[in-house]
Protein backbone atom coordinates (compact mmCIF):
# COMPACT_ATOMS: atom_id res chain seq x y z
CA UNK A 1 0.00 0.00 0.00
CA UNK A 2 1.66 3.68 -1.14
CA UNK A 3 2.42 5.71 1.95
CA UNK A 4 -0.26 7.99 1.39
CA UNK A 5 -2.37 5.76 1.45
CA UNK A 6 -1.36 4.34 4.93
CA UNK A 7 -1.24 7.96 6.24
CA UNK A 8 -5.58 8.48 5.27
CA UNK A 9 -5.71 5.21 6.77
CA UNK A 10 -4.16 5.72 10.16
CA UNK A 11 -5.56 9.35 10.94
CA UNK A 12 -9.02 7.98 9.85
CA UNK A 13 -9.76 11.16 8.24
CA UNK A 14 -9.80 13.01 4.88
CA UNK A 15 -11.41 15.91 2.81
CA UNK A 16 -15.27 15.82 4.00
CA UNK A 17 -14.61 13.44 6.81
CA UNK A 18 -16.86 14.60 10.22
CA UNK A 19 -13.61 14.06 12.31
CA UNK A 20 -10.85 16.24 12.75
CA UNK A 21 -7.23 14.56 11.58
CA UNK A 22 -5.54 16.90 14.24
CA UNK A 23 -7.44 16.14 17.21
CA UNK A 24 -9.71 13.47 16.73
CA UNK A 25 -12.72 15.58 17.64
CA UNK A 26 -15.64 15.87 15.69
CA UNK A 27 -15.73 18.77 13.14
CA UNK A 28 -19.01 19.82 12.06
CA UNK A 29 -17.89 22.13 10.04
CA UNK A 30 -14.72 23.49 7.39
CA UNK A 31 -12.58 24.30 10.63
CA UNK A 32 -12.16 22.47 13.77
CA UNK A 33 -13.64 24.42 16.99
CA UNK A 34 -11.05 22.82 18.96
CA UNK A 35 -8.07 23.37 17.35
CA UNK A 36 -8.82 25.12 14.07
CA UNK A 37 -7.46 22.89 11.31
CA UNK A 38 -9.13 23.10 8.22
CA UNK A 39 -10.54 19.85 6.18
CA UNK A 40 -8.53 20.23 3.54
CA UNK A 41 -6.10 17.31 2.86
CA UNK A 42 -2.78 17.96 1.09
CA UNK A 43 -1.80 14.65 0.40
CA UNK A 44 -2.52 14.53 -3.46
CA UNK A 45 -0.89 15.28 -6.58
CA UNK A 46 1.71 18.27 -6.75
CA UNK A 47 -0.45 19.58 -9.39
CA UNK A 48 -3.33 20.17 -7.25
CA UNK A 49 -1.40 21.59 -4.17
CA UNK A 50 0.70 23.56 -6.31
CA UNK A 51 -2.96 25.24 -8.13
CA UNK A 52 -4.00 25.31 -4.61
CA UNK A 53 -1.45 27.62 -3.19
CA UNK A 54 -1.58 30.40 -5.82
CA UNK A 55 -4.85 30.47 -5.80
CA UNK A 56 -4.98 31.33 -1.72
CA UNK A 57 -2.01 33.78 -2.63
CA UNK A 58 -3.37 35.59 -5.17
CA UNK A 59 -7.33 34.87 -4.77
CA UNK A 60 -7.33 33.82 -8.31
CA UNK A 61 -11.32 33.48 -8.43
CA UNK A 62 -14.11 35.90 -8.74
CA UNK A 63 -13.11 38.20 -6.42
CA UNK A 64 -10.08 39.10 -8.15
CA UNK A 65 -12.29 39.97 -11.22
CA UNK A 66 -14.50 41.80 -9.30
CA UNK A 67 -11.73 44.11 -7.55
CA UNK A 68 -9.95 44.30 -10.80
CA UNK A 69 -13.18 45.85 -12.33
CA UNK A 70 -13.90 48.24 -9.50
CA UNK A 71 -10.26 49.20 -9.44
CA UNK A 72 -9.67 49.81 -13.29
CA UNK A 73 -12.69 51.08 -14.15
CA UNK A 74 -14.46 53.07 -11.32
CA UNK A 75 -11.46 54.66 -9.68
CA UNK A 76 -12.17 55.14 -5.59
CA UNK A 77 -15.28 52.58 -5.72
CA UNK A 78 -13.53 49.94 -4.04
CA UNK A 79 -11.63 51.49 -1.39
CA UNK A 80 -14.95 53.04 -0.82
CA UNK A 81 -16.43 49.61 -0.56
CA UNK A 82 -13.48 48.71 1.95
CA UNK A 83 -14.44 51.78 4.01
CA UNK A 84 -18.14 50.41 3.96
CA UNK A 85 -16.54 47.22 5.65
CA UNK A 86 -17.92 44.96 2.13
CA UNK A 87 -15.03 43.07 1.79
CA UNK A 88 -15.82 39.71 1.62
CA UNK A 89 -16.54 40.22 -2.33
CA UNK A 90 -12.88 41.48 -3.22
CA UNK A 91 -9.41 40.62 -2.64
CA UNK A 92 -7.25 42.13 0.12
CA UNK A 93 -5.70 45.75 -0.75
CA UNK A 94 -2.31 44.06 0.02
CA UNK A 95 -2.53 40.85 -1.56
CA UNK A 96 -3.93 43.12 -4.66
CA UNK A 97 -0.95 45.20 -4.43
CA UNK A 98 1.37 42.40 -4.19
CA UNK A 99 0.22 40.77 -7.12
CA UNK A 100 -0.13 43.95 -9.17
CA UNK A 101 3.68 45.12 -8.38
CA UNK A 102 5.01 41.12 -8.69
CA UNK A 103 4.03 40.95 -12.35
CA UNK A 104 4.79 44.30 -12.97
CA UNK A 105 8.40 43.57 -11.41
CA UNK A 106 8.72 40.16 -13.18
CA UNK A 107 7.68 42.23 -16.49
CA UNK A 108 10.14 45.10 -16.16
CA UNK A 109 12.83 42.56 -15.54
CA UNK A 110 12.05 40.27 -18.63
CA UNK A 111 11.31 43.03 -20.99
CA UNK A 112 14.94 44.59 -20.19
CA UNK A 113 12.41 47.81 -19.88
CA UNK A 114 15.94 49.53 -17.19
CA UNK A 115 18.34 48.50 -19.49
CA UNK A 116 20.75 51.35 -18.86
CA UNK A 117 22.48 52.35 -23.01
CA UNK A 118 26.13 52.99 -22.96
CA UNK A 119 27.16 56.39 -23.18
CA UNK A 120 28.42 57.82 -26.56
CA UNK A 121 28.88 61.45 -25.88
CA UNK A 122 32.70 63.02 -25.87
CA UNK A 123 34.09 66.22 -25.05
CA UNK A 124 34.03 68.98 -27.29
CA UNK A 125 37.73 70.65 -27.49
CA UNK A 126 36.99 73.00 -25.40
CA UNK A 127 36.16 70.77 -22.45
CA UNK A 128 38.66 68.55 -23.25
CA UNK A 129 41.66 71.46 -22.87
CA UNK A 130 39.84 72.26 -19.73
CA UNK A 131 40.06 69.11 -17.94
CA UNK A 132 43.44 68.42 -19.41
CA UNK A 133 44.70 71.95 -17.41
CA UNK A 134 43.31 70.60 -14.37
CA UNK A 135 44.85 66.69 -14.01
CA UNK A 136 45.27 65.65 -10.61
CA UNK A 137 49.21 64.63 -10.66
CA UNK A 138 50.03 60.40 -10.32
CA UNK A 139 50.57 61.15 -7.07
CA UNK A 140 46.92 62.42 -6.39
CA UNK A 141 45.56 59.42 -8.48
CA UNK A 142 46.95 56.58 -6.04
CA UNK A 143 46.35 58.94 -3.13
CA UNK A 144 42.86 59.08 -3.92
CA UNK A 145 42.59 55.11 -5.18
CA UNK A 146 44.75 54.06 -1.31
CA UNK A 147 41.47 55.59 0.77
CA UNK A 148 39.30 53.21 -1.61
CA UNK A 149 38.45 49.45 -1.37
CA UNK A 150 40.25 47.09 -2.69
CA UNK A 151 37.25 46.33 -5.69
CA UNK A 152 37.02 50.22 -5.86
CA UNK A 153 40.40 51.01 -7.05
CA UNK A 154 40.13 48.44 -9.89
CA UNK A 155 37.01 50.22 -10.85
CA UNK A 156 38.45 53.63 -10.78
CA UNK A 157 41.51 52.35 -13.19
CA UNK A 158 38.86 51.06 -15.33
CA UNK A 159 37.04 54.11 -15.94
CA UNK A 160 40.55 56.14 -16.24
CA UNK A 161 41.66 54.03 -19.06
CA UNK A 162 39.05 54.85 -20.86
CA UNK A 163 39.39 57.20 -23.63
CA UNK A 164 40.63 61.04 -23.16
CA UNK A 165 36.85 62.12 -24.10
CA UNK A 166 35.06 59.77 -22.12
CA UNK A 167 32.78 62.10 -20.11
CA UNK A 168 32.67 59.78 -16.93
CA UNK A 169 36.11 59.79 -17.09
CA UNK A 170 36.55 63.56 -17.04
CA UNK A 171 34.20 63.61 -13.97
CA UNK A 172 36.05 61.18 -12.06
CA UNK A 173 39.35 62.81 -12.44
CA UNK A 174 37.57 66.02 -11.50
CA UNK A 175 36.31 64.26 -8.32
CA UNK A 176 40.06 62.70 -7.75
CA UNK A 177 41.80 66.39 -8.00
CA UNK A 178 39.13 67.83 -5.55
CA UNK A 179 38.00 65.19 -3.00
CA UNK A 180 39.38 63.19 -0.70
CA UNK A 181 37.71 59.57 0.50
CA UNK A 182 40.22 59.83 3.95
CA UNK A 183 38.23 63.03 4.92
CA UNK A 184 35.46 62.31 3.58
CA UNK A 185 31.77 61.93 5.81
CA UNK A 186 30.38 58.28 5.62
CA UNK A 187 27.25 59.57 3.56
CA UNK A 188 29.90 61.53 1.13
CA UNK A 189 31.71 58.29 0.72
CA UNK A 190 28.56 56.35 0.45
CA UNK A 191 27.44 58.45 -2.67
CA UNK A 192 31.12 58.75 -3.82
CA UNK A 193 31.56 55.01 -4.64
CA UNK A 194 27.75 54.88 -5.61
CA UNK A 195 29.10 56.91 -8.14
CA UNK A 196 32.07 55.17 -8.94
CA UNK A 197 29.74 51.93 -9.65
CA UNK A 198 27.51 54.36 -11.90
CA UNK A 199 30.27 55.36 -14.17
CA UNK A 200 31.89 51.70 -14.03
CA UNK A 201 29.11 50.14 -15.22
CA UNK A 202 25.58 51.78 -15.57
CA UNK A 203 23.63 48.95 -16.35
CA UNK A 204 23.50 48.35 -12.52
CA UNK A 205 20.79 51.27 -12.62
CA UNK A 206 18.42 49.23 -14.30
CA UNK A 207 19.53 46.52 -11.32
CA UNK A 208 19.39 48.24 -8.66
CA UNK A 209 15.80 50.30 -9.64
CA UNK A 210 14.38 46.39 -9.77
CA UNK A 211 16.01 45.02 -6.77
CA UNK A 212 15.33 48.14 -4.53
CA UNK A 213 12.21 49.97 -5.81
CA UNK A 214 9.75 47.12 -4.22
CA UNK A 215 11.78 47.90 -0.98
CA UNK A 216 11.50 51.43 -1.30
CA UNK A 217 7.51 51.78 -2.35
CA UNK A 218 6.86 49.61 0.91
CA UNK A 219 8.45 52.49 2.96
CA UNK A 220 6.67 55.48 0.31
CA UNK A 221 3.26 54.07 0.30
CA UNK A 222 2.53 55.69 4.07
CA UNK A 223 4.12 58.38 2.88
CA UNK A 224 1.38 58.47 0.66
CA UNK A 225 -0.69 57.85 3.24
CA UNK A 226 0.10 60.88 5.42
CA UNK A 227 0.02 63.14 2.52
CA UNK A 228 -3.92 62.39 1.91
CA UNK A 229 -4.53 62.91 5.68
CA UNK A 230 -3.19 66.15 6.14
CA UNK A 231 -4.94 67.45 3.23
CA UNK A 232 -8.33 65.51 4.07
CA UNK A 233 -8.13 66.08 7.78
CA UNK A 234 -10.89 67.45 7.75
CA UNK A 235 -12.81 63.93 6.17
CA UNK A 236 -12.30 62.47 10.22
CA UNK A 237 -10.69 58.88 8.44
CA UNK A 238 -8.96 57.00 10.22
CA UNK A 239 -5.16 56.79 8.57
CA UNK A 240 -6.22 52.87 7.22
CA UNK A 241 -8.24 54.16 5.25
CA UNK A 242 -5.35 56.79 3.60
CA UNK A 243 -3.30 53.35 3.49
CA UNK A 244 -5.90 51.75 1.49
CA UNK A 245 -6.68 54.51 -0.96
CA UNK A 246 -3.02 54.72 -1.54
CA UNK A 247 -2.66 50.81 -1.94
CA UNK A 248 -5.42 50.64 -4.26
CA UNK A 249 -3.85 53.74 -6.67
CA UNK A 250 -0.23 52.12 -6.58
CA UNK A 251 -2.07 49.15 -7.94
CA UNK A 252 -3.90 50.86 -10.29
CA UNK A 253 -0.36 52.33 -11.38
CA UNK A 254 1.37 49.03 -11.73
CA UNK A 255 -1.47 47.65 -13.78
CA UNK A 256 -1.07 50.62 -16.23
CA UNK A 257 2.51 50.59 -16.44
CA UNK A 258 2.81 46.61 -17.22
CA UNK A 259 0.28 47.04 -19.99
CA UNK A 260 2.63 49.95 -20.98
CA UNK A 261 6.02 47.51 -20.94
CA UNK A 262 3.39 45.04 -23.04
CA UNK A 263 2.64 47.29 -25.58
CA UNK A 264 4.86 47.36 -29.01
CA UNK A 265 6.96 50.01 -28.89
CA UNK A 266 6.05 50.58 -32.87
CA UNK A 267 3.38 52.50 -33.90
CA UNK A 268 0.35 53.17 -33.12
CA UNK A 269 1.95 51.29 -29.65
CA UNK A 270 4.20 54.01 -29.11
CA UNK A 271 0.92 56.23 -28.34
CA UNK A 272 -1.00 53.67 -26.32
CA UNK A 273 2.18 53.34 -24.41
CA UNK A 274 2.50 57.05 -23.48
CA UNK A 275 -1.49 56.87 -22.45
CA UNK A 276 -0.68 54.45 -20.21
CA UNK A 277 1.94 55.98 -18.51
CA UNK A 278 0.21 59.29 -18.46
CA UNK A 279 -3.00 57.48 -17.20
CA UNK A 280 -2.26 57.55 -13.40
CA UNK A 281 -2.70 61.55 -13.31
CA UNK A 282 -6.42 61.26 -14.18
CA UNK A 283 -7.23 58.28 -12.36
CA UNK A 284 -5.57 59.74 -8.81
CA UNK A 285 -8.13 62.66 -9.62
CA UNK A 286 -11.44 60.84 -10.37
CA UNK A 287 -10.54 58.94 -7.23
CA UNK A 288 -9.50 61.53 -5.14
CA UNK A 289 -13.16 62.95 -6.25
CA UNK A 290 -15.16 60.03 -5.59
CA UNK A 291 -13.45 58.66 -2.40
CA UNK A 292 -13.42 61.90 -0.46
CA UNK A 293 -16.38 63.63 -2.02
CA UNK A 294 -14.96 67.11 -2.52
CA UNK A 295 -16.02 69.60 -6.00
CA UNK A 296 -13.40 69.37 -8.75
CA UNK A 297 -11.49 72.80 -7.81
CA UNK A 298 -10.66 71.76 -4.63
CA UNK A 299 -9.85 68.05 -5.59
CA UNK A 300 -7.47 69.47 -8.16
CA UNK A 301 -6.04 71.95 -5.67
CA UNK A 302 -5.42 69.30 -3.06
CA UNK A 303 -4.13 66.51 -5.54
CA UNK A 304 -1.38 68.97 -6.39
CA UNK A 305 -0.49 69.20 -2.76
CA UNK A 306 -0.47 65.34 -2.60
CA UNK A 307 1.76 65.18 -5.28
CA UNK A 308 4.30 68.09 -3.93
CA UNK A 309 4.01 66.22 -0.98
CA UNK A 310 5.22 62.72 -2.36
CA UNK A 311 7.50 63.68 -4.94
CA UNK A 312 9.75 65.57 -2.11
CA UNK A 313 9.28 61.85 -0.88
CA UNK A 314 9.74 59.79 -4.13
CA UNK A 315 12.76 61.52 -5.56
CA UNK A 316 15.06 60.99 -3.11
CA UNK A 317 13.88 57.53 -2.43
CA UNK A 318 14.49 57.14 -6.22
CA UNK A 319 17.84 57.91 -6.20
CA UNK A 320 18.34 56.36 -3.10
CA UNK A 321 16.98 53.09 -4.38
CA UNK A 322 20.14 53.40 -7.63
CA UNK A 323 22.68 54.39 -5.22
CA UNK A 324 22.26 51.21 -2.82
CA UNK A 325 23.83 48.25 -3.51
CA UNK A 326 21.84 45.69 -5.09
Amino acid sequence: MPESSRDRTSTGATAGDPTCANCGRDRPESFCPRCGQSERDYVRSLGSVTGEFFRETFELDSRLTQSLKLLLFKPGRLTTEFSRNRRAGSVSPVRLYIFASFVFFLVMSATGALDTPQLRVGLSDAERALVESELPSDERIEAFKAALPEDYRSKVDAILDRPEDDPMRAVVLGAIATEDPGEMGPIERFFLRGMIDLFHDPSIIGQRLIGNMPIAMFFLLPMFALALAFFYFRKKRFYVEHLVFALHVHTFTFVAYTLALLLPGSQPGVWFRLGCVLLPGPYLLIALRQYYGDGWLLTVAKSLGVGLLYSLVLVPAFLISIFLTG
